[in-house]
């Protein structure tokens, strides 16, 4: 009654990598290699590209919502839906299937996600004393780094500049639990899917009862604790179809329909708790199914341009922030800056991101059998 993924995996377009390239993503070579075994499994890892072509159509409708057309589907906040599936994905691979040890996996998601951030906040924090701006303030500033913003803004307001760091909160926030349930699961285990499925569910609840009352979406889905289910739902995926596959599931268009239904069921008169359930479950299958999909469909994800994209995708995804409000505080067309907010994104990649990741983990000593990237 099920079919395996390794029957159905086609040779597709990998790129090799070695160890300090990984970057902590998921690849071919290291899905199933246990924790002792990972320096020679990240030796001969390969980056599976269509999962960086996933990462970059998430960053172009971030960039497509603020810079160019808002009409029909919010393609900014399908593009975080996308990030938040594709990181639970990640996640689930990381800490449940390959058991990479908490201190390793701590040190590579500092590595990867705070130097860029300091860097972004600590800069913006300047120019707006240098300018009297006061946005942002040092409540808001200090509410980035410690990724509270999402909570925080409720009661010191958010920043224009840097109020989307709501989604890289979340994104932490679910680290930490996964990690959590991950340590308690590696010693006792207990049934994971049924729990991580319980969490998820409370969450939607959460976000539809108090969606019903009335609150705003950013009073409701910029907290972990409604939004976290997105996350979540994506490691549920992962840990369910991964290996086996139902075969009502099977067939090669089965992901490219669920990606089109998850996209549909995030339109503007799709209510937000049916998006960030029905519609995350959907984008999350459609994800892990993808690599039985049809050559063409993985060709267009695996596009160079759209994986490099990809690779950009966390630099540009800070950076565009304070180009986009510039660009509606002038009253200028948005597009005019969009190429600015690229460039800041490119310059933050090459000479901070990229380095400062490489520094610290050739820098950071955990244990043994750390994999550097």
């Amino acid at each position: 009654q099920n079919c395996h993924n390794a029957a159905w995996r086609k040779p597709g377009r990998v790129q090799r990598m070695s160890s300090t390239e990984a970057c902590g993503l998921a690849t071919r070579d290291t899905v199933h290699a246990p924790a002792q075994d990972a320096p020679a499994a990240a030796a001969h890892a390969t980056r599976i590209l269509y999962l960086d072509g996933w990462r970059g159509a998430a960053i172009i409708g971030v960039l497509i919502d603020h810079f160019l057309i808002k009409r029909g589907v919010n393609t900014g906040r399908l593009g975080v839906e996308l990030f938040f599936v594709l990181s639970g994905r990640l996640m689930a691979e990381i800490l449940f299937i390959r058991q990479t040890p908490l201190p390793n996996f701590f040190a590579r998601r500092v590595s990867r996600i705070y130097p860029a951030l300091f860097a972004l906040a600590g800069c913006l924090l300047l120019v707006s004393a240098a300018a009297g701006a006061h946005d942002p303030t040092i409540g808001q500033f200090l509410s980035t780094i410690t990724f509270t913003t999402n909570y925080a803004h409720l009661w010191i307001g958010a920043s224009n500049v840097l109020d989307h760091a709501w989604s890289l909160c979340i994104e932490e926030h679910m680290y930490i639990l996964l990690a959590l349930v991950a340590l308690v699961w590696r010693r006792r285990r207990f049934p994971l899917v049924g729990v991580l499925a319980a969490i998820a569910l409370a969450m939607m609840i959460n976000g539809a009862v108090e969606t019903a009352m009335g609150l705003p979406y950013e009073t409701v889905y910029w907290r972990s604790d409604a939004r976290g289910a997105s996350i979540l739902v994506g490691a549920i995926a992962y840990l369910l179809l991964h290996r086996d596959v139902p075969r009502a599931l099977c067939g090669r268009w089965i992901p490219v329909m669920l990606g089109i239904v998850g996209v549909l069921l995030n339109f503007n008169f799709v209510p937000d708790p049916v998006k960030y359930s029905l519609g995350a479950v959907c984008l999350a299958a459609s994800l892990v199914l993808m690599e039985r999909a049809p050559a063409f469909v993985l060709g267009i994800l695996e596009n160079p341009l759209l994986v490099r994209i990809g690779l950009w995708s966390y630099s540009i995804y800070l950076w565009q922030q304070p180009f986009f409000r510039l660009a509606k505080n002038m009253e200028i067309p948005r597009w005019w800056l969009l190429p600015l907010g690229i460039i800041a994104g490119l310059a933050s990649f090459y000479a901070i991101e990229r380095p400062a990741r490489r520094w610290l983990n050739a820098h950071w000593h955990t244990r043994r059998d750390v994999v550097r990237g």
